[in-house]
């Protein structure tokens, strides 16, 4: 995704900051800066478009989805971004088809901020809440750790087929973490956790924030659009959402 030393050549040229700063920029893997090391969230996305825009060809994977990426200046392997919302890129790349709908961030480890977890969540609960035939054409992404992206922040999707309802605190997933050789179909939230965890680097930050393992920094709904009617799949949604959130 990111060549570490051009990002750091980068920000010492042209940002001025120290080596220290520049080094500290990007975590050092030994086998680089890739989709496997740190590309859950591109992988999310990927899987968010694979769903809602499932007739494109070449089908939608998290390496088509980087290129695609670095082609439109989200973000270069220089560490350049020239666009600030990630979440458009599902749309630029779609053509519209798949767009970020609604988004909820909770801010863990940053007081006052409460922990939240799936079962406090009103966007959760409301998507949870909808009969199968009111999911079709939408989906949860989930940001689980810390608010700070650097290091030990996760991104995961809501199984669309997971018939848990709202205070079910532990669903099931589609994880970018759940290893190649796994063939669990209720990958949950707390094997997530465990699995993340396992990274020093990420149980530290963890334990630093008190983060627990259901709770939840954030949740984004991507919806598909109709290309003709210009509209999205998400009336019930929206209205499972106000009474969740409080409304009428």
């Amino acid at each position: 995704m990111w060549d570490r030393r051009r990002v750091v050549r980068a920000a010492r040229r042209f940002e001025g900051m120290t080596p220290r700063s520049a080094r500290a920029l990007l975590r050092r893997f030994a086998d680089g800066n890739s989709i496997r090391n740190e590309g859950c969230q591109v992988t999310c996305l990927a899987m968010v478009l694979a769903l809602l825009d499932p007739h494109r060809r070449p089908a939608w994977d998290p390496g088509e989805l980087n290129r695609q990426a670095h082609r439109r200046w989200f973000y270069r392997p220089s560490g350049l971004s020239m666009t600030t919302l990630y979440a458009d890129l599902v749309s630029e790349a779609s053509q519209g088809a798949a767009q970020l709908a609604i988004k909820e961030e909770y801010l863990p480890g940053v007081a006052p901020w409460p922990q939240v977890s799936v079962a406090a969540s009103p966007l959760v609960r409301a998507y949870r809440g909808l009969a199968p035939s009111e999911r079709v054409g939408l989906l949860v992404m989930i940001k689980t750790g810390t608010y700070d992206d650097t290091v030990a922040s996760h991104y995961v999707l809501l199984h669309p087929d997971d018939t848990g309802g709202p205070d079910d605190r532990d669903p099931v997933l589609l994880d970018p973490a759940q290893p190649l050789s796994s063939t669990r179909r209720d990958w949950r939230l707390s094997d997530s956790a465990r699995r993340i965890t396992l990274d020093p680097a990420i149980a530290r930050a963890w334990r630093r924030d008190g983060i627990t393992a259901d709770a939840i920094a954030g949740a984004w709904l991507f919806a598909a659009w109709d290309r003709h009617r210009a509209t999205p799949a998400t009336a019930a949604l929206a209205h499972a959402w106000a009474r969740e959130s409080g409304g009428h």
